[in-house]
């Protein structure tokens, strides 16, 4: 076997270096640049805004309509995903009206198959509407359109309801 002298060490040496570098930066420059797909969750021909901050009274810079997809780095600002892929600005989404999965169009009549009443909530997992001050109900056997349904969500004439307590209404 050959000896390698000073100067073909380093130079093996600095080269192995530069490659490890090189490999690491790569592999940080992947994992930083991740997004993922989500879709925006809203009633027919209504929006949601997209604000320049992430809070509710930070100027709209923008919408998007129900089922209009969008990039995320995937962060949870404080109930805001940052939106990557709409124009020059940065903007959010906030987070009650955006979905994984692409929303199922539906277009039916369901009817409540729960024991008692469901909630009518404002956005998924958000709080209930109140009408007058009184707390918003879908009573069982009640009949309700359904306009969309995503990640166990249905969007419906009276609010956002858990899908699992709606079946197709049979008439």
């Amino acid at each position: 076997m050959k000896k390698i002298n000073r100067e073909e060490f380093w130079a093996i040496f600095t080269g192995a270096l530069v490659i490890l570098i090189a490999v690491a930066w790569l592999s940080f420059g992947q994992a930083a640049e991740q997004t993922f797909t989500c879709w925006a969750l809203c009633q027919p021909g209504d929006h949601v805004n997209l604000r320049m901050e992430p809070k509710k009274d930070s100027k709209s810079v923008g919408f998007l309509e129900c089922g209009d997809s969008f990039e995320t780095d995937g962060e949870n600002r404080n109930g805001w995903f940052r939106v990557l892929n709409r124009g020059e600005c940065e903007c959010f989404i906030y987070c009650g009206y955006v979905v994984t999965d692409e929303p199922k169009p539906i277009g039916e009549q369901y009817v409540c198959v729960a024991k008692n009443r469901v909630a009518c909530r404002r956005w998924v997992d958000g709080p209930q509407i109140e009408d007058n001050g009184r707390p918003r109900w879908l009573a069982n056997g009640s009949n309700v359109s359904v306009f969309y349904i995503a990640e166990g969500w249905a969007v419906t004439s009276r609010g956002y309801i858990q899908a699992e307590w709606l079946e197709v209404d049979p008439e």
